[in-house]
């Protein structure tokens, strides 16, 4: 349920190359945005309205880079919060009887739980501002909308300000509002991410977090510091991931699965009791339960297997559905395939689907057997439990239950060698 909430995310306004190595908003920390983290802190809130103010100097200019739902303002200069309350306030206006919460946008580490209980802090005080303190800067405070306008020009009235929070706070005193403060119990919550450095720690402790999310819902992660899972990822119960796994984006991963070391995720559904075995990439697949896939294999996007297929050493399929039961043990290319249930996928095979011009399909029915070397040239149908002979090169369709030979006859010469060594 939506709260008598506003929230209003500042952009600092620096120019590109203002400050040395900073890094922009987009960067990407564990598969989201300084800018979306931040704002997802927010949304936990559930705030009618956020607002991104930004800066002239900052990033794209037409706050594209803004996660979905964020209005944004132009301001021609944001030097500090004040500053951006200060280009919002025909915004703000509008909503006198609110609370706003005003923070940096680079707080990418600020978790909901913090800035709930800032919220409870303010509300339970009845205060006009209730501002964060204990933290490296003080970038985050929220206050009843209709104060925070008067003690602004209250602010804009005074000769000798800094215009910084403690001003703030001095005026809204002095005029007989409430103010109270929060300390937040981890300090790095309120730690601009703004250069490499800041990166690295944000990283660092948003890994510990997932892992510690993970951990909580049954999950084994054999060694934290080798694993890398995105915020967004989803691992079922009893599922063991192994050093050295790389799994990013919007995976979900099922129950009681296991992924061996070396293996990338991107993008990618497993089902339960997968088994990925190492040194294997899956790329915006679905592998169904109780398949197993690699080591060394890759499945390019588009790609599915079906429930206890096996797809194992130096395969690589894109674009292919390939069927329950179905095996391709090694060494083959299926590309633009169907392939349907317990159909046997010989070594060497390749589905030759792309002519140079347009890419064409290979449909490999039931209980088919091909045999190793196999090149099968698309479009083509191998019919339901059709043999195709080792080395063929086949070309047409072939027909249920039949066996398929397309290859030249072995010739022997005997004594060839001898005779050409004394030519």
């Amino acid at each position: 349920m939506k709260r008598n909430l506003l929230a209003l995310v500042w952009l600092t306004g620096e120019k590109a190359g203002s400050r040395p190595h900073a890094v922009p908003l987009t960067q990407n920390l564990m598969g989201k945005s300084i800018l979306q983290l931040t704002v997802e802190a927010v949304r936990s809130l559930g705030p009618e309205r956020v607002l991104a103010v930004i800066g002239a100097g900052d990033e794209r200019n037409d706050g594209s880079f803004a996660p979905p739902g964020v209005q944004w303002l132009r301001a021609g200069k944001t030097a500090g919060a004040l500053a951006a309350v200060a280009s919002a306030r025909a915004w703000l206006a509008k909503h006198p009887a609110k609370n706003v919460i005003v923070l940096d946008a680079r707080l990418a580490l600020l978790s909901p739980r913090t800035i709930r209980s800032l919220l409870l802090a303010h509300q339970r005080g009845k205060n006009s501002l209730t501002v964060v303190v204990g933290a490296e800067e003080l970038a985050l405070f929220v206050a009843k909308i209709r104060d925070l306008l008067e003690a602004l020009s209250g602010l804009g009235q005074r000769k000798k300000t800094q215009g910084g929070i403690d001003d703030l706070i001095r005026v809204m005193v002095e005029t007989g509002k409430k103010t109270g403060s929060y300390r937040v119990r981890h300090p790095e919550e309120c730690s601009a991410v703004n250069t490499p450095k800041a990166v690295a720690r944000a990283i660092a402790s948003l890994r510990g977090r997932k892992v510690g999310e993970l951990e909580s819902r049954g999950v084994i992660v054999l060694d934290p510091a080798m694993t890398w899972v995105d915020l967004d990822v989803r691992i079922g119960r009893g599922t063991v991931i192994y050093p050295s796994a790389v799994i990013e984006g919007r995976t979900t991963i099922g129950r009681q699965c296991r992924i061996f070391p070396f293996v990338h995720l991107i993008d990618t559904h497993l089902g339960d009791r997968v088994k990925v075995l190492s040194s294997t990439m899956i790329e915006r697949s679905r592998i169904e339960d109780d398949a197993q896939v690699g080591p060394f294999t890759h499945l390019r996007p588009n790609t599915v297997v079906r429930p206890k297929a096996k797809v194992g050493n130096f395969v690589e399929m894109k674009n292919t559905v390939f069927g329950e039961g179905s095996k391709a043990g090694h060494l083959s290319y299926l590309g633009d395939t169907i392939v349907e249930e317990d159909v046997n996928i010989g070594a060497g095979t390749i589905t030759c689907n792309y002519d140079g011009f347009k890419k064409s399909q290979t449909v490999i029915e039931r209980g088919a057997f091909i045999g190793s070397g196999t090149e099968l040239v698309a479009p083509v149908r191998i019919g339901r439990r059709a043999y195709i002979g080792a080395g063929s090169v086949i070309t047409k369709d072939v027909s249920p239950e039949s066996l398929a030979v397309a290859r030249c006859r072995q010739v022997e010469r005997p004594g060839w060698v001898r005779r050409k060594n004394t030519k």
